[in-house]
C-alpha cells in the first residue's frame, strides 16, 4: 500500500512538472553537492549531530521574473550519533521540489518546498561492527525544505534546513532533521 501511494505521488509530481516545463521559457539543469549535518528529533534523547554528504542533480525553470521551480534528485547521507562511537546511518534518495523566490529577479533567493525521501539503507555502527536495520526504518520520509541561496557566475550556493514531517520509526516520533550547505553548477 505504501509503495502504491509513493508511486501515485511520484506520478502526480512528474505530470505536474512536465506541464510546467512545457510552459517555461528558460530551463537549465545542473549538478550539486555539499555537506549534511543531520540529527534525529522528536522522541529521541541524547542524540548528537552526524556529518555526511549530499550529491545529485537538478532542473530549474523560471516560472516568472521572480520565481523558479527546481525539482532535484539527491543522494543524502543522514542519521545521528548516539554517543560512545555508535552511529545511526541512513542513506536516502531525496526528491525535493524547491520554489526559489528572487526578490531582485536574480542572485539572492529564498527557498522552500516539499521533499520526498526514499530509504536506500539503514545501519547502526560502532566503528568496527555494523548491523543492517533497514527493515526497522520507514521506507518513505517526508520533509519541508527551507533555506536561502545565491546564484553567481553559473553556480548556485545554498543553505537549507530539512524539517522532518514523518517519523523514521512507527515506535514513536523520530523525524530526520538535516542542515545542508551545498554548491551547484549550472550546465
Amino acid at each position: 500500500m505504501k509503495a502504491l501511494k509513493m508511486l501515485l505521488f511520484v506520478t502526480m509530481l512528474y505530470c505536474g512538472q512536465a506541464n510546467l516545463f512545457a510552459q517555461s521559457n528558460e530551463v537549465k539543469g545542473g549538478v550539486k553537492g555539499g555537506l549534511n549535518v543531520s540529527n534525529i528529533g522528536g522522541d529521541s534523547e541524547g542524540t548528537k549531530s552526524k556529518m555526511g554528504i549530499h550529491v545529485g542533480g537538478f532542473v530549474q525553470f523560471r516560472a516568472s521574473n521572480s520565481l523558479c521551480i527546481q525539482p532535484e534528485l539527491v543522494y543524502s547521507m543522514q542519521g545521528a550519533s548516539l554517543g560512545d562511537g555508535v552511529n545511526v546511518k541512513y542513506n536516502y534518495i531525496n526528491v525535493p521540489v524547491i520554489f526559489k523566490l528572487y526578490p531582485e529577479s536574480h542572485g539572492f533567493n529564498f527557498q522552500a518546498g516539499p521533499q520526498l525521501g526514499i530509504l536506500g539503507g539503514a545501519k547502526v555502527s560502532d566503528g568496527s561492527d555494523s548491523i543492517d536495520v533497514s527493515d526497522q526504518v520507514e521506507g518513505i520520509d517526508f520533509a519541508l525544505a527551507v533555506g536561502l541561496g545565491y546564484d553567481f557566475n553559473g553556480m548556485t550556493l545554498d543553505a537549507r534546513y530539512n524539517i522532518g514531517l514523518s517519523s523514521t520509526s512507527d515506535a514513536g516520533s523520530y523525524p530526520n532533521n538535516v542542515f545542508q550547505l551545498g554548491l551547484g553548477v549550472y550546465f
